[in-house]
C-alpha cells in the first residue's frame, strides 16, 4: 500500500503542463566536471583545479570525490559543473534552496553566498542545460555560491573543511545532477528534490502522516496562536546570572489572563486554534533553560498552568508549549540543571556563546547530551500539565547542524543531525507532534511544523545578484510540513498588503503571536506591528484581527494537505500558485486590474480558483 501511495504521489506531483512528455526523453550531460581545492594559508600552496568524470545513469549524473583523496590542508573545495556557467546577458537563472532566485543579466561584479542551506539542493539553467543539483555527501559543510566576475557567472557549491572533528573529512563529497529539459523552471527543480525525498522514504505526505495522529490533524486545520507570557530584559544586562543579580521577569499574561484570551476567542467565533504558551516556565521566555519547571509563580504557578491548559482543552482548543534544548544559560544552576559538560566545544576547547538573551549568555549545547538527560525528565512533567499537540522546541530547525570538539562527546555535523532527529522523534511519540523554528531539513522526517521558513522581509532590498524571492522550499515541503513562510507574516492580518498576500501566495498556515515584539533594544524580527492584551479592549481588537485570519484560513484550509506544485510570474507583478488538488491562487502585486480565467483580480489583492 505504501509503494502504491508513493507511486500516486509521484504521478500527481508531476502531473503538470510543463514538459509532460519531454521529460521522458534522454538528456545527455557533459562527460566531466571540475573541482577546485583552496588551501589554508599555512599550507603555503596555490589553489588547484582538477577534472573529474561524471557517471550518468538515465538523466542523472553522479559525482564522487573520495574523502581520502582530498589533500591535507584543504580549506575549501568547490565543485563546478559545465552547465552552471553563464555569460552575462545569457538566458537562464539560478535558484538556491532558500528561495533566492537570480537571472544572468549584465551587472557589476558581485558574489552571493547562501550559508542558510535549509536543503541540500539548488537549481540552475543556462543555454547549455538545466538541472536540479542534490548534495548527498558532506552536505552539512556546503554553501551555495553565485559569483559574477568580468561578465562571467559561476554557480557552484563550496565545502568548508575548516571545522571538522580532528580535521577528519567524515564523508565523501557526493552530488547528483538531475538533468532537465530546457523548458524547466524553478518549480520543476524543487519537485525533483521533493520526489527524491518521497522516494527514499525520508518524508511522507501530510495526508498520510495524520493517520493515527489526531493532534497533527487538528493542527493542520487550525491556526497557530503563540502567547508570550513573561520575559526578562532582552538582551540581558547580566550575562552570567545568579540568585543575587538575576533580572526581574516581567509577567505580562498570567495563566488566569490566558483563560480570558480563550473566552474572547469563543466570543468572537474562533472555533479551532492551537495555542502555544511561550515564557510560561521559570524565568519566562529563555529565562533559565534547560530548567523549565516550576511554571513561574509570578504567572500563577504550576497548578494554575494545569488549570489553564484544561480550560483551553475544555473549550475545544489544542494547547502546547515552547521549550528549548539547543541553548543553555548558566543561571539554570539555580534549578540544578547547569553542567558545562553538555556544552558544545570549539576547536580551541572553549564553549560558544553567540548572543545574549533573557537568561544571559546563550551557550550552544550538544544534542546527544541533551537527549540522554532531559526529555526523559521533562516530557512526563509536560504531559502531567496536560500539554498535547505539536510541541515546540526552539532553534534546532533554523540553524545548520553544529560541530562539537569536546573530548568527551565529539560530534560531526552528521552526528548533530542524528541526535536532533532522536529528540524530534521522541517529542512526536511522547507529546503528540514536533514543531521547531525553521525549515532546515536534516530532521524533517520528524518535523511537523516550522514556525517560519525565511528571515527575508518581503519588499525589502534583495542581496546582490538576486532578482526575487520564490517559494522553492514550499514547493518541496508544502503538504508535508506545516509552515509559516516568513517571520514577517507573523500576525499577517495587521501587516502591509504585500506581506498579507505572501502568506496566501506561499500556502502558509497562519501564525499569530501575542507580544511577538518584546526586545528591549534591537530589531523586532517578526515586525513592529503586534497583537497585545493589556486591556480588555486591546484584547478584543487583537482577537478581531485573528478572527480575520481565521475566516480566511477556513475558506482554504484544505490546501494544508496539498503540494504546492507550481509557482510562476504569469504577467508583470502577477503570480500564480497551483496546488495538487487543482486550486489556483492568483496574486496581483501590480497597480492595475488583471483578468484571469474570466475573473478580475484587483491591485494588491488575490483570488482563489478552486477546481
Amino acid at each position: 500500500m505504501k509503494k502504491l501511495f508513493l507511486a500516486l504521489a509521484f504521478f500527481f506531483s508531476f502531473a503538470l503542463p510543463s514538459f509532460a512528455t519531454e521529460d521522458l526523453d534522454a538528456i545527455q550531460g557533459p562527460a566531466e566536471a571540475r573541482y577546485t581545492l583552496i588551501f589554508a594559508s599555512e599550507a603555503n600552496r596555490p589553489a588547484e583545479t582538477h577534472n573529474i568524470s561524471l557517471e550518468q545513469k538515465g538523466n542523472v549524473q553522479y559525482l564522487t570525490i573520495p574523502a581520502a583523496s582530498i589533500p591535507k590542508g584543504t580549506r575549501y573545495l568547490e565543485v563546478h559543473h559545465p552547465w552552471a556557467n553563464a555569460k552575462a546577458g545569457e538566458d537562464g537563472f539560478f535558484v538556491f534552496c532558500n528561495g533566492m532566485y537570480g537571472t544572468f543579466k549584465e551587472r557589476e561584479n558581485a558574489r552571493y553566498v547562501n550559508s542558510h542551506v535549509v536543503m541540500p539542493t539548488f537549481g540552475v539553467k543556462t543555454p547549455r542545460g538545466a538541472m536540479a543539483v542534490i548534495m548527498t555527501g558532506l552536505r552539512y559543510e556546503a554553501r551555495q555560491f553565485c559569483d559574477l566576475r568580468d561578465g562571467k557567472y559561476r554557480v557552484f557549491p563550496s565545502y568548508d573543511l575548516s571545522n571538522l572533528v580532528n580535521d577528519r573529512i567524515y564523508s565523501d563529497i557526493q552530488l547528483e545532477f538531475h538533468l532537465l529539459p530546457q523548458s524547466a523552471e524553478y518549480a520543476d527543480m524543487a519537485r525533483v528534490y521533493r520526489n527524491w525525498q518521497l522516494a527514499r522514504g525520508e518524508v511522507k505526505p501530510l495526508k498520510e502522516k495524520i493517520a493515527g495522529r489526531p493532534e497533527l490533524k487538528y493542527a493542520a486545520e487550525a491556526m497557530e496562536i503563540r502567547v508570550r507570557m513573561g520575559w526578562k530584559p532582552v538582551p540581558s544586562p547580566v550575562k552570567e546570572q545568579t540568585a543575587e543579580n538575576e533580572p526581574e521577569m516581567k509577567p505580562v499574561i498570567t495563566f488566569d489572563r490566558f483563560k480570558e484570551i480563550v473566552d474572547e476567542f469563543k466570543r468572537q467565533g474562533i472555533k479551532k486554534a492551537e495555542f502555544c504558551l511561550v515564557g510560561w516556565n521559570i524565568g519566562g521566555h529563555d529565562g533559565r533553560y534547560p530548567q523549565i519547571f516550576p511554571a513561574d509563580p509570578r504567572l500563577g504557578g504550576t497548578e494554575k498552568l494545569k488549570e489553564a491548559v484544561r480550560y483551553a482543552q475544555t473549550n475545544g482548543y489544542q494547547i502546547v508549549c515552547h521549550t528549548n534544548y539547543s541553548d543553555a544559560y548558566s543561571v539554570s544552576h539555580l534549578g540544578g540543571r547547569w553542567d558545562e559538560n553538555f556544552l558544545l566545544r570549539k576547536k580551541d576547547g572553549n564553549t560558544n556563546t553567540y548572543t545574549t538573551w533573557g537568561g544571559g549568555a546563550m551557550y550552544e549545547t550538544c544534542p546527544e547530551c541533551m537527549f540522554m538527560r532531559f526529555p526523559k525528565e521533562d516530557f512526563p512533567a509536560l504531559s502531567a500539565c496536560g500539554f498535547r499537540g505539536i510541541h515546540y522546541i526552539d532553534v534546532y530547525s533554523t540553524v545548520n547542524p553544529r560541530t562539537c570538539h569536546s573530548s568527551d562527546h565529539p560530534a560531526t555535523k552528521e552526528d548533530f543531525a542524528k541526535w536532533t532527529r532522536e529528540i524530534f522523534a521522541k517529542t512526536q511519540k511522547d507529546l503528540g507532534g514536533m514543531g521547531s523554528e525553521g525549515g532546515f531539513d536534516y530532521a524533517v522526517s520528524n518535523l511537523d511544523y516550522a514556525l517560519y521558513i525565511s528571515f527575508y522581509n518581503p519588499g525589502t532590498p534583495l542581496p546582490d545578484l538576486v532578482d526575487r524571492h520564490v517559494p522553492f522550499w514550499h514547493i518541496v515541503y508544502n503538504g508535508i510540513v506545516l509552515n509559516n513562510p516568513y517571520c514577517a507574516t507573523t500576525n499577517y492580518t495587521i501587516k502591509d498588503p504585500l506581506t498579507k498576500m505572501k502568506l496566501v501566495e506561499f500556502g502558509g498556515r497562519p501564525m499569530f503571536y501575542f507580544y511577538s515584539k518584546f526586545r528591549s533594544t534591537g530589531k523586532n524580527w517578526m515586525g513592529d506591528a503586534d497583537i497585545e492584551c493589556g486591556t480588555d479592549e486591546i484584547l478584543r481588537q487583537s482577537v478581531a484581527a485573528i478572527k480575520k485570519g481565521y475566516d480566511e484560513f477556513e475558506s482554504m484550509k484544505e490546501l494544508q494537505y496539498e503540494f504546492l506544485n507550481d509557482h510562476s510570474e504569469i504577467a508583470p507583478g502577477i503570480f500564480r500558485s497551483v496546488f495538487s488538488n487543482g486550486t489556483q491562487i492568483i496574486c496581483n502585486y501590480s497597480e492595475t486590474d488583471f483578468v484571469y480565467e474570466g475573473q478580475t483580480v484587483r491591485p494588491m489583492a488575490y483570488t482563489v480558483l478552486k477546481k
